[in-house]
């Protein structure tokens, strides 16, 4: 019976023991069966409850079996990103003490863990995620809800292949969710795993064309654009980057947008055009405020379009360096830091200094993070820097690095 559960939760909330809740009105034991549901109770008698509790019984029903569907929006507006009504929903939710019940706290505690994640809070969220790592009686679909959590925290911390076994132990039989094929391909691109990444990006793009979210639509449209690009097949001039950021300026995504023309700079690097890779980059830290990961991001290849294109000097480029620098410790965000110390050492002119600091410093953290890419790069760069010094043992070492890779399991003669 709900109100026997609606009294419970309100007497042990006034922290009021039974029989002091049923004088003059019942026994004590006849308090514990309603709240088991155990009896049949009067109407009068519900009534006098509530009164001595201080609640509408009446409301507080109402309030109690429209709780799961503000859960539901509160969830879908996450899923989409409109953060505005997310943050709206979660303080409607706030003001709803039944959120304590225990058979309500599971499903808001997981939503909530997604709030956080969804706006940057990872601390909050890691907390919770210690306190639900304790629960024993999870449903199915939180169990599943749970494994999304987690794979996005892995995503966040860049522990791509964890973030993996999370996200593929889903099961969409309990918990249709097909958001998570987003968060697969963004995993598996990653690890520079295009093929996986793109098939993924694909999947998310038909959830996200199905509920009509413009904004998730372009970032899977982008992230298949990523791993058609890097094809040597690839011809630039089939690029759909030009489509996507007038997508997103007609219907003001400035996030995405930046996003768009960071990527499009990117390629234009790749294609030596470092002028135009210039404006990009340009483009995209102008969108964002400076601190953000995006627009370190943006500067640091701006920094990089900059000295190859060679107009500007050194000066001027080792003081875009140390603003790099300053920003991405403030916001904590190692590998743009140990980025922004190689172009420095890089400008200065101290080769020695920019190996010792690569070897000790930067790929350490990048093997320790398993970016695979920045592996394969920095690998080939220190093995020819050790062979050019007579280096062999060195050079060895990152050889196998990269044979590694590349080693097959097929069994020939």
């Amino acid at each position: 019976m709900l109100e026997g559960k609606i009294i419970k939760f309100y007497r042990e909330r006034q922290n009021m023991m039974q029989r002091d809740l049923g004088i003059g009105i019942c026994s004590s034991t006849h308090i514990s069966k309603i709240e088991r549901g155990l009896t049949e109770v009067s109407k009068e008698t519900i009534e006098l409850l509530s009164q001595r509790l201080g609640i509408n019984m009446e409301t507080e029903i109402e309030t109690y079996n429209g709780i799961d569907s503000l859960l539901k929006k509160w969830h879908e507006s996450i899923i989409l990103k409109l953060n505005t009504k997310a943050e709206n929903l979660k303080k409607q939710l706030e003001a709803i003490a039944l959120l304590q019940m225990p058979d309500i706290y599971h499903s808001y505690t997981l939503v909530l863990t997604r709030y956080y994640l969804l706006i940057g809070q990872e601390h909050q969220a890691k907390s919770l995620i210690a306190e639900m790592d304790k629960w024993s009686d999870l449903s199915l679909y939180e169990k599943n809800m749970l494994h999304h959590i987690k794979g996005i925290n892995g995503l966040i911390n860049k522990e791509y292949d964890k973030a993996i076994s999370y996200l593929q132990g889903i099961d969409l039989t309990y918990y249709n969710n097909q958001e998570c094929y987003y968060h697969l391909a963004f995993a598996y691109h990653s690890l520079n795993s295009r093929v996986l990444a793109y098939y993924y990006a694909e999947k998310s793009l038909r959830f996200f064309t199905e509920v009509r979210s413009f904004k998730r639509m372009i970032e899977a449209e982008m992230l298949m654009l990523i791993q058609v690009e890097r094809d040597e097949f690839y011809d630039p001039k089939d690029t759909e980057y030009q489509r996507l950021i007038e997508m997103t300026e007609s219907i003001g995504l400035d996030h995405q947008r930046a996003m768009l023309t960071h990527n499009l700079a990117y390629q234009k690097v790749r294609q030596g055009n470092y002028e135009k890779a210039c404006e990009y980059y340009k483009q995209s830290m102008d969108t964002k405020d400076q601190h953000t990961p995006l627009h370190i991001a943006s500067l640091e290849g701006y920094i990089h379009a900059l000295t190859k294109q060679g107009l500007k000097s050194n000066e001027e480029l080792l003081q875009l360096a140390e603003k790099g620098i300053a920003l991405s410790e403030e916001l904590t965000e190692k590998i743009y830091k140990h980025f922004f110390y190689l172009h420095k050492y890089n400008l200065q002119n101290e080769k020695e200094l920019y190996y010792h600091y690569l070897e000790k410093e930067a790929f350490p953290y990048y093997k320790k993070m398993a970016h695979v890419r920045l592996l394969e790069h920095y690998s080939i760069k220190l093995f020819d820097y050790h062979m050019e010094k007579g280096n062999i043992k060195e050079a060895n070492h990152y050889a196998a690095l990269l044979v590694e890779k590349y080693r097959r399991n097929d069994r020939f003669v």
